[in-house]
């Protein structure tokens, strides 16, 4: 397991670090989300950042931040852009899972090469059941050793800068022919790890991009369809079973894109502060009669500006704590069933309070919001990618409702 271990003090210059990479997205971000392309001149800007190497223990060279440190560097970029901060988060998010997964061998290399500046990515949906369904892509044993992959994966976050691959596979047999027996099938599908390196086309050895990314809203974060075509992962790239392994960390999954709405509930404030603050109606007649009508005196807007300040500290309570009780171990005191979907009802809080946040903000903004290009259009449109990733409120709900409806648990 990661040992983090950066003090407050060690912290400070990379959060100061992130301010200033969160300005730079800030600035390019418009023009990406137009265009509906992964912001390629962050790369270089990330990579030099050093931000990359944050959950990177001490052990292993890097700075040894821990979870609530990534969470607060996230939620600022994500201040400054969430569309190309969440193409980056699935970086912090590979790295604490494998980190976490790995052997210490295996730490020593992968993790060595992030301290270095390389990103990490890991495609795991596939088109017919996404997170929760086991992985139809397989990974046929070689004679030499090894795993050859073949299957496609439709979520491929930050493919378009990753140098470092993380997926999961159903290990077959020598023909490629998938365990017909249900629990042999959830035991063989496997976490592998390898090198990503594609030319200028998007291609690779035994692997290639397909651009398919044209969603409502992120447009920056360039995800798109990752296809393994006999990729060969060596013996070393094998992690671990992956249902057994990856379920008792995902807290680097939910927490961190927990951190992606946070920091764009910050922005929708900000953004809400600045337009109402100044914004004047001239003289008006119906439901308000004034000569001269400022917006920042009007009941409605008063209380909306004081609501969505309060989501956005309730959010931050919730998520700062979350972090703090994984890392003091509080999490050992819950029912080891319902842990995962405890530690995601800080993202589902979350996620409704930034789609709450960007509907209410264009209400009291007015009709401008709704143009093309307006910020707070594309803080609605981005705002509802928080309804996917998992787990959403739907399924903590249900889970956590089925576990706690079983007979033994009523018992206890």
């Amino acid at each position: 397991m990661l040992v983090p271990d950066m003090t407050d003090e060690e912290f400070r210059p990379y959060f100061e670090k992130a301010q200033q990479v969160s300005e730079f997205f800030r600035e390019i971000g418009p023009k990406y989300d137009r265009e509906n392309t992964f912001a390629t001149p962050t790369i270089k800007v990330f990579k030099e950042s050093g931000l990359g190497a944050l959950p990177v223990p001490k052990a292993f060279g890097g700075p040894g931040g821990n979870l609530l440190q990534a969470s607060k560097v996230i939620s600022e970029l994500s201040r400054g852009d969430s569309a190309i901060s969440l193409a980056y988060n699935m970086h912090y998010i590979m790295v604490g899972i494998a980190g976490n997964l790995m052997s210490e061998e295996q730490n020593k290399y992968w993790l060595g090469r992030v301290t270095e500046g390389e990103l990490m990515f890991g495609p795991f949906s596939e088109q017919r059941a996404g997170f929760s369904g086991l992985a139809d892509m397989k990974a046929i044993p070689q004679p030499e050793g090894g795993w050859r992959l073949y299957g496609k994966k439709v979520w491929g976050t930050l493919c378009e800068a990753a140098d470092i691959v993380t997926t999961n596979a159903t290990i077959t047999d020598a023909d490629g022919n998938l365990p017909e027996d249900f629990q042999e099938r959830v035991n063989a599908e496997s976490f592998f790890i390898g090198e990503f390196k594609l030319d200028e086309n998007g291609q690779g050895d035994g692997v290639r991009i397909e651009k398919t990314w044209d969603a409502l809203g992120m447009h920056a974060t360039g995800t798109q369809t990752v296809h393994f075509e006999g990729y060969y992962v060596p013996a070393d790239g094998f992690i671990c079973e992956w249902r057994t392994g990856a379920f008792g960390v995902l807290e680097w999954a939910s927490l961190m894109f927990a951190s992606i709405y946070l920091g764009m509930q910050y922005r929708v404030l900000e953004e809400s502060r600045a337009v109402l603050s100044k914004k004047t109606l001239g003289a008006t007649f119906g439901a308000i009669v004034a000569a001269d009508t400022k917006v920042s005196g009007v009941g409605h807007i008063i209380d909306g500006i004081g609501d969505m300040a309060s989501r956005v500290e309730l959010s931050r309570r919730v998520l700062y704590q979350t972090c703090q009780e994984l890392i003091d171990g509080k999490d050992d005191d819950w029912p080891i069933e319902l842990r995962f979907p405890y530690i995601g009802l800080a993202k589902t809080f979350i996620a409704d309070n930034v789609m709450h946040m960007t509907r209410h903000a264009m209400s009291m903004v007015g009709g401008g919001s709704f143009k093309k290009g307006a910020i707070f259009e594309r803080l609605y449109r981005d705002s509802a990618a928080s309804m996917f990733q998992p787990l959403n409120g739907d399924q903590s709900r249900t889970y956590i409702g089925e576990q706690l409806l079983q007979p033994e648990q009523l018992n206890d």
